[in-house]
């Protein structure tokens, strides 16, 4: 096997950990409930789509990627589990959350070998919902911290809502410079110009 290829195999060991890790330990919520079960399975599942990941055909891998990369993951792990909302505030959050998570997971197994956390090239993938935007992902993502946030509502849980924005958005464009290099990406672009929001973002 290639240097390269024995760096991409570690690196997609590491990733499966990661997941592996994620999809068993606590996630936020008390108790057993959906969106804790639907993240487990998803976890599980992007732990096996891990280890057989693609090898990139480009990769953006320095101080900025990995800031941005971190803050977005980060972020939402910093908000806090305070007294939770009761009644039609609770069920709506939970709702949402759930959602969040469901098309965060359904996002991560139409990319499945073309995963990654860092902006790479792994293929063009335009199936499924990245019909309707271009980073499916973060907006489940989104949507996940936005439930949560009314489940256990806090300033500093609204504080850290805002503030996983910018950081997904730098990430966005960092992925997108890396892709913009690829033609099929460039015609995918024009076929689907909404990034997060479609008719919006």
């Amino acid at each position: 096997m290639s240097r390269r290829g024995l760096t991409n195999a570690a690196a997609n060991i590491l990733l499966a950990g990661l997941f592996f890790l994620s999809a068993f330990s606590p996630n936020g919520h008390r108790g057993f409930n959906a969106a804790n079960v639907i993240w487990s399975v998803g976890a599980v599942l992007m732990a096996l789509f891990s280890l057989v990941r693609s090898i990139p055909k480009a990769t953006m891998v320095n101080v900025r990627s990995i800031a941005a990369t971190t803050g977005m993951i980060m972020m939402p792990a910093m908000a806090i589990l305070v007294p939770p909302s009761t009644g039609l505030t609770y069920a709506v959050g939970l709702t949402i959350e759930i959602a969040g998570v469901m098309f965060t997971q359904v996002a991560r197994v139409y990319l499945g070998r073309s995963f990654g956390l860092l902006p790479a090239n792994r293929g063009i993938v335009s199936g499924g919902p990245f019909r309707l935007m271009r980073h499916p992902v973060y907006a489940g993502w989104l949507l996940l911290t936005i439930g949560y946030t009314i489940c256990y509502p806090s300033v500093f849980n609204v504080l850290i809502n805002i503030a996983i924005l910018p950081f997904m958005m730098w990430r966005i464009d960092q992925e997108e410079e890396v892709l913009m290099a690829d033609a099929d990406y460039r015609a995918y672009c024009a076929r689907v110009p909404s990034q997060l929001i479609p008719g919006l973002l």
